[in-house]
C-alpha cells in the first residue's frame, strides 16, 4: 500500500475527508423581521432584505431537508418533515452569523422535547434569500 493510499485510508477512518462543513449564515446582517412561516404546507424562512441599491424587499426561502429524530431536528436531504410533529416553531438570528431554528419536538414515547438546529448557508443575494450547498472539508 503506497503513503498516500495509507494517509487517505487514516483520514476516512477518522471522518475528516466524510464531514461536512457548514458555512455560517450571513443574510441576518442585511435582512430584518427574520421568523417562520408556511407557504402551504412548506415550513419557509421568511425577512425583509436589502437589494444592493439598498431596497428593502420581503424574502422568503423553503426550508429543505429537516426532520425530527426521535425529538431532535436534524440536517438531511430532500423535503422537509419537522413541521409535522414539531411546535412551537421559531427562528432567531443575531449579528455573530448565528441563525437557529427552534421547536418542541415529539419523541418515540409521545412526549415533547425542546430542540434547536443551526441554520447555514444562507446569504442575501442582492434581496433574494439563497441557501448554499455543503462542502466537504
Amino acid at each position: 500500500m503506497s503513503k498516500s493510499t495509507l494517509f487517505l485510508c487514516c483520514v476516512m477512518a477518522a471522518g475528516v475527508a466524510a464531514t461536512p462543513s457548514f458555512a455560517s449564515s450571513s443574510f441576518q446582517n442585511t435582512c430584518s423581521q427574520i421568523n417562520f412561516a408556511y407557504s402551504g404546507n412548506s415550513p419557509t424562512l421568511t425577512a425583509v432584505c436589502l437589494t444592493a441599491d439598498g431596497t428593502a424587499k420581503p424574502a422568503s426561502l423553503t426550508l429543505q431537508g429537516i426532520s425530527n429524530q426521535n425529538g431532535s431536528l436534524t440536517q438531511g436531504s430532500g423535503a422537509s418533515s419537522f413541521q409535522q410533529s414539531c411546535g412551537n416553531i421559531q427562528i432567531t438570528a443575531n449579528s455573530s452569523s448565528a441563525v437557529t431554528l427552534s421547536a418542541l419536538c415529539r419523541t418515540e414515547s409521545g412526549s415533547s422535547n425542546p430542540t434547536s438546529l443551526p441554520l447555514n448557508n444562507i446569504a442575501n443575494n442582492n434581496g433574494s434569500l439563497t441557501q448554499g450547498s455543503l462542502t466537504q472539508g
